[in-house]
């Protein structure tokens, strides 16, 4: 079973191996091999970082709305208390 790698066939895969291995030489392909695994390992952690800033952000968010939400209903459960005196002008009655 030959396995596609970005729609390249087993044959065009070893065509580009045996090009690298006569431009690079032996001693070359080592060194390159570890440095696209370093950068590789770098990428994967600089998105890793990305992704938990994302997902802090997210729920900082979620705690301040989270919080909004229960103070808006602890003032609907206890309203203020209002004061029993009418609130217009006040009024003399005269006996």
């Amino acid at each position: 079973m030959v396995v596609l790698l970005f729609d390249i066939s087993g044959g065009e895969l070893l065509v580009i191996l045996l090009f690298v291995l006569l431009f690079f030489g032996a001693k070359g392909i080592p060194d390159i091999a570890r440095t696209l695994g370093r950068t590789m390992r770098q990428l994967r952690d600089a998105s890793n970082e990305v992704q938990r800033e994302i997902h802090r952000g997210a729920n900082d968010v979620r705690r301040a709305v989270d919080e909004q939400r229960r103070a808006f209903n602890n003032t609907m459960e206890d309203p203020p208390a209002t004061d029993e005196r009418p609130s217009g002008p006040a009024v003399d009655k005269e006996p």
